[in-house]
């Protein structure tokens, strides 16, 4: 078991890369003949998935004056950074979009984000590329959205130790919310980039649902309020040759925490994630213990 706290992300983000999928090899002298994941492995999975699932709080809900997205660098240690902190105001096609019905969700714009970049506590995140938001339901009064990500990129950087990630996304999430909960469809593939240069690729189909703690405190265009996240899917996970297959669930509902200062802003849960390549499985275990903080264990 390894702990991932905030200083390990700051003092040495993406060294447990340096074995990153290439050992997986079965002539690998690092891993044993029936492992699929080394334990350095498993601590990149887990990265790539606990981003993917910080990034579900921004795919729920979008900031209604300029569509950002909440979650502006979901990167495990990467400050939670405020939309209001932008250098830019994205740019909207059209410039002012039909609304058919009168609710939050126009029927259909494109944001491009290029050169919009934030800065803060020792980070500065670039983005670029465009996200599409679309009303499902152009003549029906409701919170249904459904968002395309184009190359939709967020570069987060550690302004005191030099290193660089990136997140590249690409694909659609089908929204269906209420004031109380909110069920999310993610059919998503997101290129990753480490902060060693490793890169990995993770298709995804995700079922997500959010339930606040405090029924009826979800706002259309507002940041989520606290509560929980169920999710359940699988995943295709490539790196150089090697490519995995991910069964993805949660255990234990992960808790998010708004006031959190920190990626993710999961405070509490377990997101279990199936590896398997072939025959062989390892089980890659992430139980969120606070702000930011998590463990990997596998089996």
């Amino acid at each position: 078991m390894r702990r991932m706290s905030r200083r390990v992300w700051r003092l040495a983000a993406g060294t447990i890369t340096v074995a990153l999928f290439t050992a997986c090899s079965p002539d690998s002298p690092s891993t044993s003949p029936n492992a699929v994941l080394t334990q350095p492995e498993a601590n990149a999975v887990a990265e790539v998935v606990a981003t993917d699932a910080a990034s579900l709080a921004g795919g729920a809900t979008l900031d209604a004056a300029t569509g950002m997205p909440f979650a502006v660098a979901p990167m495990p240690g990467a400050p939670a950074m405020a939309t209001s902190s932008a250098s830019c105001t994205p740019t909207r096609s059209p410039s002012s979009p039909t609304n058919s019905d009168g609710d939050p969700v126009p029927d259909s714009v494109r944001i491009d984000f290029t050169g919009c970049t934030f800065s803060g506590d020792a980070h500065t995140v670039t983005l670029s590329g465009s996200i599409d938001i679309v009303d499902p339901t152009p003549a029906i009064t409701d919170r249904a959205f459904r968002t395309r990500n184009n190359a939709f990129t967020r570069t987060v950087t550690n302004t005191t130790m030099g290193t660089t990630r990136s997140v590249v996304e690409n694909g659609v999430r089908s929204v269906i919310g209420t004031p109380d909960q909110i069920q999310l469809t993610d059919t998503m593939q997101t290129d990753y980039t480490f902060a060693t240069g490793a890169t990995a690729s993770h298709a995804r189909k995700w079922l997500a649902t959010f339930v606040a703690d405090q029924a009826g405190s979800i706002q259309m265009g507002s940041p989520l309020p606290s509560g929980n996240w169920s999710v359940s899917g699988s995943s295709r996970l490539t790196s150089g040759t090697n490519s995995y297959s991910l069964s993805v669930s949660t255990s234990d509902p992960l808790h998010y925490n708004p006031s959190c200062t920190v990626e993710p802003r999961f405070d509490s849960g377990t997101l279990t994630a199936v590896v398997t390549r072939g025959t062989a499985s390892t089980t890659v275990t992430i139980q969120f213990t606070a702000c930011g903080q998590y463990t990997v264990t596998r089996s």
